[in-house]
């Protein structure tokens, strides 16, 4: 049964395959209370860690776990702009949980003509750790960056999974992948990291970890808004500087990267409409209009765009106090003296929410 199923994926490209029966993850149920209780986790992650631990809580007839890595970001350069904003290169073209998702369904609908099963497919949405059942699937192993790294395909790779109810035997068989030290003693992604959110030993703080920070609606204090340079969804630094992702980033350019830039005039003058219309097919575009607007208003800070100074100005007017509580931070950046005055002025005008905000900004007497 194995091989048929490694036979139908190789016919089908895909050339990153595993199987395992493991189904229950107790043994991840203590460091997953320790990161609740070091304030490592976050809010979009499953808050119910009895529901993570098995993947018999979603699929009750699940025996064995088909997972896949699809390589992406082939031949891709950070592109440096001193102008605009930029998108995670996971980002990039049609949202990949949707290719990811047809390609599985795909596979299953190839496995069901020779095996009848009942099966689940999931791509990044499940409560599940997707991570550790792609590792004991054996498609890669745990990086000190928490990501999952293939030794031949580095860690750019979208992460999916079938649940089937088919008893795939495998050689791993009710034995968890051993977690193996590949990264040894390099530290280049931990010195690199702009917040310092990933651990010396290995792990996150995914609180500090810019690509969250790009996606939560939570308040981000202030001493992590700069490091977030002009990222407007997601953040790649951890991986473009891995040597195990060397391969991949120095192979022919498959795609056109441009399409990753973010024009901040542009986006600031956008309806729902029309950011949908553009951006909406992309995955990035989940979080919605008003959190990449958020993030063009702290780019454009961190760039030093002066020349935008009265667009943000008028997001003070903005209904949204997400957007007023931004914009008043990346004016203080770009011109203290004049914002200053623009905030006491509108001091009277604001609610107490608002008001302790620019209060707050304008007793700080170092912003950066």
């Amino acid at each position: 049964m194995k091989q048929v199923i490694l036979d139908i994926a190789k016919e089908m490209n895909i050339e990153n395959i595993g199987f395992t029966n493991i189904l229950n993850y107790d043994y991840l149920e203590h460091s997953l209370n320790e990161r609740v209780k070091k304030n490592y986790n976050n809010e979009l992650e499953e808050n119910n860690i009895k529901k993570r631990l098995d993947a018999r809580n979603i699929f009750p007839q699940c025996k064995s776990i088909i997972a896949v890595g699809i390589t992406y970001a082939k031949g891709y350069k950070k592109i440096n702009t001193l102008d605009k904003g930029l998108l995670s290169v996971v980002s990039l073209g049609e949202d990949y949980h949707f290719k990811v998702k047809s390609l599985l369904n795909q596979l299953a609908q190839k496995i069901n003509d020779n095996f009848k099963n009942e099966y689940m497919i999931c791509v990044d949405t499940s409560p599940l750790i997707d991570r550790e059942i792609c590792k004991n699937a054996g498609i890669g192993n745990y990086g000190k960056n928490s990501l999952v790294i293939n030794d031949n395909y580095g860690s750019f790779m979208y992460l999916g999974y079938i649940l089937t109810d088919l008893k795939i035997e495998n050689e791993i068989l009710n034995n968890k992948c051993e977690n193996k030290n590949i990264c040894n003693g390099c530290n280049i992604c931990v010195n690199s990291c702009p917040n310092n959110a990933i651990l010396n030993d290995g792990g996150i703080n995914t609180k500090r970890c810019v690509s969250y920070l790009t996606q939560t609606k939570l308040y981000i204090p202030l001493e992590y808004r700069s490091n977030m340079e002009n990222q407007i969804y997601g953040c790649d630094i951890c991986q473009l500087v891995c040597p195990k992702n060397n391969k991949i980033l120095s192979m022919e350019p498959d795609n056109d990267y441009k399409e990753l830039l973010v024009d901040f005039d542009e986006l600031l003058s956008m309806n729902n409409s029309q950011f949908n219309y553009k951006y909406g097919y992309m995955s990035g575009s989940w979080r919605g209009k008003n959190m990449w607007k958020r993030n063009s208003i702290i780019s454009i800070a961190n760039l030093d765009l002066k020349t935008m100074f009265e667009k943000v100005q008028n997001e003070l007017k903005n209904p949204s106090e997400m957007i007023k509580t931004y914009s008043a931070w990346s004016l203080m950046k770009l011109n203290k003296q004049k914002a200053s005055d623009i905030l006491h002025s509108n001091l009277k005008y604001e609610n107490d929410i608002i008001k302790n905000e620019y209060k707050k900004l304008l007793e700080v007497d170092k912003l950066w």
